[in-house]
């Protein structure tokens, strides 16, 4: 007699987690090309950032002005009857300017902030182990820890545990071997 097959479509998924719907994670390789393409270059923009602090105005934030006209979540906005008017009227149709206007969209498109920072970028300044391999790297190399009374010195913090020996320590009658 043939095999039936489960009539439930739930089993026929094979989720490898049953809890979490959480996507595949790539291979390290993929990984690795995106830790590099994200670029922070924290002494870099720190030092920008506090050199134009003392000048006004105050052009040095080095996290890119918001413009929705260059944001594609909100595309469709843009489309809807009457806002390409409006826009034409108050001068934004050409791709507008971000909040800040527009000196501080041109500090950060042609700027001496700008240019220094893709500058560093292009040639792969900027990427340092700790920072391109990002969350790959926790957890390894750990080194143990050991208090001030020995490796296992929390186990002899009172008079009781200081008689009887440590479930921890690797049994040194038995050979380890």
């Amino acid at each position: 007699m043939a095999e039936q097959e489960p009539k439930s479509p739930r089993n026929q998924k094979g989720r490898h987690n049953k809890i979490y719907r959480t996507p595949p994670t790539p291979p390290p390789e993929v990984l690795r090309t995106k830790e590099k393409t994200f670029v922070l270059d924290c002494n870099a923009t720190s030092s920008i950032s506090t050199d134009y602090s003392k000048a006004n105005p105050k052009l040095g934030p080095v996290v890119p002005p918001y413009n929705s006209q260059k944001d594609v979540h909100v595309d469709q906005y843009f489309t809807f009857h009457g806002v390409p008017t409006t826009l034409k009227r108050t001068g934004q149709n050409e791709g507008g300017c971000s909040i800040e206007g527009p000196v501080m969209d041109a500090f950060h498109t042609r700027g001496a902030g700008y240019q220094y920072l893709s500058l560093r970028n292009r040639s792969g300044a900027g990427h340092s182990h700790d920072t391109v391999d990002g969350h790959a790297q926790f957890m390894e190399g750990v080194k143990p820890t050991t208090g001030y009374n020995g490796r296992y010195g929390f186990r002899r913090n009172t008079p009781w545990l200081r008689k009887n020996p440590s479930p921890f320590v690797p049994n040194s009658i038995t050979p380890t071997f």
